[in-house]
């Protein structure tokens, strides 16, 4: 029996921006796909836990909301 989404299918909606990095990186979790095929799909190394993390964390840093009173 044939998985789906396929590799293919997955670089497929990559580029039509239906996937994001971060889900390709949880097909990466889930053993769906590689971390080889990862770059080949997106292009970038796939990242360490650390940048993963901290990624997340740092998003918003920096961030100054205009409060006008």
């Amino acid at each position: 029996m044939t998985r789906y989404p396929g590799i293919a299918d997955i670089k497929q909606f990559y580029e039509w921006k239906c996937y994001t990095d971060e889900k390709i990186q949880e097909y990466v979790e889930i053993e769906w796909i590689t971390k080889e095929q990862y770059k080949e799909i997106t292009g970038k190394d796939y990242p360490s836990p650390s940048d993963i993390s901290s990624g997340e964390a740092d998003e918003n840093a920096g961030v100054e909301l205009n409060k006008e009173g």
